[in-house]
């Protein structure tokens, strides 16, 4: 090969680009598989039940989803049987009615191939139907406003399936109670009204756990979360104050086209493996600086959370009066409240599989929301400061975290097309080939291979090369890849 008249490498921007993703994507390699060896080992010999020291409220904020009640309360209301003292709340909002009324005026002018759940997720099949049968009665060719609002009004709310239900179950079953959220809040001021019509025995020693609709934790799980409390109490003197259960996504494959399919795959094993890589890592590292002792300036990190599976000690959730309401999401701000506070988040040792978007359409909603999520810190930093939480210095670091996040998070796409665009490229010089396949390979084949082996199912060269693919193409569109603290039902 003819070198003469090149720059030497160390002169080369794409050397150092190349370069530098290569050393970000090893170390979250390296990330990947400490987490993998920590997280989801065999359960401790013994009786876990003896060790259990809580009780937990859980708390499920609903909205437009009637298909899922009876699931939910034919899943926990068993559950909690075995707890005493456990409870579950479901918070339904009005929000519901003032949405329907907006669907219907949006569902003017849609013509029969306009009704499918891609154009219209939030309507179940059977109402997608009805809307069909009904335009075909009418002999237009499109639906109007009167005739959507009169056919979704024949569907009850999810409030009335709630009431029908719960009016079915017996007295004897565990305590269940459905509030009606009556303000124009989202998912985090649901919670919060519930938690405020709580009743409890001693708030230091009983949680509120958030779940989404379609969570399903297992008794296991619940036991085992029961077992880590006692042994942070046993090594704290108290019980944790704030516990997150990290999970893992998968898909049921329920869009048409193979692509599609692939697509959600794809997106479904990015945000594990960034729960994996970013998430865990972060809250481990920021639980142990939050109880070290710290006379230094400034925060101990930056705690992220994550709605689906986030346990928060009664008191503490009172303390910081609750979920912010004023942020587009309320889970990544609320790690920054926590942070002020210098309250430990324990990030638990092992992880639950939750059901992640199976529509394109899902995925570009969840990724507008995610990326508002960043912009929401400046927010915080102002009405947080204004009401006397934290110093500003504290805000300053908080940010300066914040927008490193939001920013690595922005450039994994133009990072990974660039290394993809070098790697492939005819005319690329040997040493910045390699080191962007490199990276390709870190970012992909081997946190594929390495999460397969990891759940007992050695891939194929086929299955790798798949997988791999599916993960790429998400890494390479920043519209729909996940950010830190990710789950699916975010509102």
């Amino acid at each position: 090969m003819n070198t003469k008249g090149r720059n030497p490498l160390w002169r080369s921007p794409a050397w150092w680009t190349a370069a530098a993703v290569a050393a970000r994507n090893l170390n979250g390699m390296r990330q990947v598989r400490r987490t993998l060896a920590w997280a989801d080992q065999p359960a401790p010999a013994g009786n876990r039940r003896s060790a259990e020291p809580m009780v937990l409220h859980v708390v499920i904020p609903v909205l437009r989803e009637q298909q899922q009640i009876t699931a939910v309360l034919a899943w926990f209301v068993p559950l909690l049987r075995g707890f005493p003292g456990w409870t579950l709340t479901l918070v339904s909002t009005v929000r519901e009615d003032r949405e329907r009324r907006h669907l219907a005026a949006r569902l003017a002018g849609a013509t029969a191939a306009d009704l499918t759940v891609e154009r219209f997720p939030q309507l179940t099949g059977d109402e997608l139907t009805a809307l069909g049968e009904a335009l075909s009665g009418t002999g237009e060719g499109s639906l109007t406003k009167a005739v959507a609002a009169e056919v979704l009004s024949g569907f009850p709310t999810t409030a009335d399936v709630i009431t029908a239900e719960l009016a079915h179950l017996p007295e004897e079953e565990p305590v269940v109670r459905h509030v009606r959220y009556q303000g124009e809040g989202r998912k985090a001021a649901q919670v919060n009204a519930a938690v405020e019509q709580l009743a409890t025995t001693d708030a230091g020693q009983e949680y509120i756990a958030v779940y989404d609709v379609d969570s399903r934790p297992s008794r296991e799980l619940l036991e085992r979360t029961a077992q880590f409390l006692a042994r942070r109490r046993a090594q704290d003197g108290e019980l944790p104050r704030v516990v997150q259960q990290s999970a893992r996504f998968a898909t049921q494959d329920a869009a048409g086209s193979w692509w599609e399919r692939g697509l959600c795959r794809g997106a479904a094993r990015a945000q594990t493996l960034w729960t994996l890589r970013r998430e865990i890592p972060n809250l481990r590292r920021y639980a142990d600086a939050a109880r070290r002792p710290h006379t230094g300036p400034g925060l101990p990190g930056l705690a992220q959370t994550v709605g689906h599976g986030l346990l928060v000690r009664v008191d503490d959730f009172r303390k910081v009066s609750g979920l912010p309401t004023f942020t587009v999401l309320d889970d990544v701000t609320f790690g920054y409240r926590l942070t002020l506070d210098g309250i430990p988040v324990d990030s638990l040792p092992f992880t639950t599989t939750v059901p992640a978007a199976e529509y394109l359409s899902e995925l570009l909603a969840q990724s507008e929301r995610w990326f508002q999520s960043y912009l929401d810190y400046p927010n915080c930093a102002a009405r947080w400061h204004a009401e006397g939480h934290g110093r500003r210095r504290d805000h300053a670091m908080a940010l300066t975290i914040g927008a490193y996040r939001g920013m690595a998070w922005l450039l994994v796409s133009p990072a990974t097309a660039v290394c993809l665009a070098l790697a492939l490229g005819p005319h690329t010089r040997l040493p910045i080939r390699a080191a962007a396949a490199t990276a390709l390979w870190a970012a992909t084949v081997a946190p594929v291979r390495a999460l397969a082996a990891a759940e007992g199912r050695p891939l194929t060269v086929r299955e790798t090369s798949i997988r791999s693919a599916e993960t790429l193409v998400l890494q390479c569109d920043f519209v729909i890849y996940p950010v830190e603290g990710s789950a699916r039902r975010r509102r």
